[in-house]
């Protein structure tokens, strides 16, 4: 075979590669469905801490659970790879860029800025 042609993966080689769309897929699915869970939780418990809605004794108070940075944490987590990673197929819908290239982008810019979001709120806070 001479430089210029190409030897084509086997069967097995092409069976076992990473399915980069299958996982950015299934990223925005979990987000969405995390999403679905937390946004109703933060509204729920935001009003709980107001006292205009009841809520159990039984587990945390309304305000703490509201006020918690945790749920805060995960809920812009989840925004921002559902969102960022849903944008990624808008671009690749009209062709601005190809499937494979911006998955990886796409992570650390989601990552990026929300470790740039938690740093800045939680802990550049605490040094002034």
């Amino acid at each position: 075979m001479n430089e210029l042609q190409t030897e084509r993966p086997s069967k097995i080689e092409r069976r076992l590669q990473n399915y980069r769309g299958t996982w950015a897929w299934l990223i925005q699915r979990v987000s969405a469905v995390c999403l679905f869970l937390l946004i109703p939780v933060k509204i729920y418990t935001g009003w709980a801490a107001r006292d205009m809605v009841p809520y159990p004794e039984a587990w945390m108070s309304g305000k703490k659970v509201h006020l918690n940075s945790s749920v805060d944490i995960a809920l812009l987590l989840f925004f921002l790879l559902h969102g960022f990673y849903g944008l990624r197929v808008i671009l690749m819908d009209f062709g601005i860029i190809k499937a494979n290239s911006f998955f990886w982008r796409t992570m650390i810019l989601a990552l990026g800025l929300l470790a740039t979001v938690v740093w800045y709120v939680y802990f550049h806070r605490m040094e002034e």
